[in-house]
């Protein structure tokens, strides 16, 4: 006997998500993709799209509209569809001012006329811009310290110092790493010169996540009213620095009782105490 239908094939229901992980910075949106096969016949009213992390409901659709009633509160007004390209296997959702809670793994379900299928997990990786303050501060032919602050930023940073010939001098340094209750992390870092220096020192700080390398550097000659500022571009108006500057000068308050044990309790060779701050 013949086969009835020799030339039936069937063809493989299969939604796809990137297989990197995406990369979302927060306070801005990010689009978490997901495709889907559609074929030569659509039909919103049967069609379901599903995103989930974990237990956790995102965004349904079904009934041709979203139904929004189970999402997760973390989520509410914060997520989209786009409805007009679901025709075209689109199912990748917009999520809206992200932040550090939002990052995880993800699924996207999808089922039409054709089959149905769930995604492995689509990872999700939150990241902040991390924005450095480079200070002096200069005891007079004693001891030079190089003050760089920067705050607010994820995930942990990798932190380097170098002298004028490239070489690494990050183990002649002290660095801090806050975390705060956000998740977020704060440098504290400084260089101790003894003596005056005709040197430039750069400090580097990379966010892996995004690529994000930060390099200031800062010239130091015989006499400290004289530092040289790097790069005058970047001065900022000093209005706008009031926090910033204020901040660092809580710093400099730690700062200054430290050199203070390295002057000695008597003596005055730590009278002239100048500080210089740049963005």
């Amino acid at each position: 006997t013949n086969c009835l239908c020799p030339c039936l094939s069937i063809v493989e229901f299969e939604i796809k998500v990137p297989s990197e992980p995406q990369l979302s910075i927060v306070g801005q949106h990010v689009v978490l993709d997901c495709t889907f096969p559609v074929g030569k016949v659509w039909d919103l009213a049967s069609s379901v799209i599903t995103w989930e992390r974990g237990l956790e409901v995102i965004h349904s659709f079904y009934y041709g509209q979203d139904q929004l009633d189970r999402q997760s509160r973390h989520y509410a007004n914060r997520t989209s569809l786009y409805h007009s390209e679901m025709k075209r296997g689109n199912a990748s959702l917009m999520l809206d001012h992200t932040n550090l809670g939002d990052k995880g793994d993800y699924t996207c379900s999808v089922s039409t006329v054709l089959g149905s299928q769930k995604t492995i997990p689509l990872k999700l990786k939150s990241t902040v811009l991390y924005h450095t303050n480079l200070g002096f501060l200069g005891c007079k032919m004693l001891t030079e310290i190089l003050v760089l602050t920067s705050q607010g930023g994820y995930p942990r940073p990798l932190v380097q110092w170098l002298d004028d010939s490239g070489d690494d001098v990050t183990n002649k340094t002290v660095i801090h790493l806050l975390e705060d209750t956000h998740g977020l992390y704060s440098v504290f870092s400084t260089l101790t010169l003894q003596g005056p220096v005709n040197k430039t020192f750069t400090f580097v700080l990379k966010n892996k996540d995004l690529r994000q390398e930060i390099r200031r550097a800062i010239t130091l000659q015989r006499s400290v009213e004289k530092v040289e500022r790097v790069s005058e571009a970047n001065r900022k108006i000093w209005t706008i620095l009031v926090p910033i500057v204020t901040f660092v000068l809580l710093l400099f308050v730690l700062l200054i009782s430290a050199l203070r044990k390295t002057c000695g309790p008597v003596e005055n060779k730590c009278k002239n105490i100048y500080i210089y701050i740049y963005i």
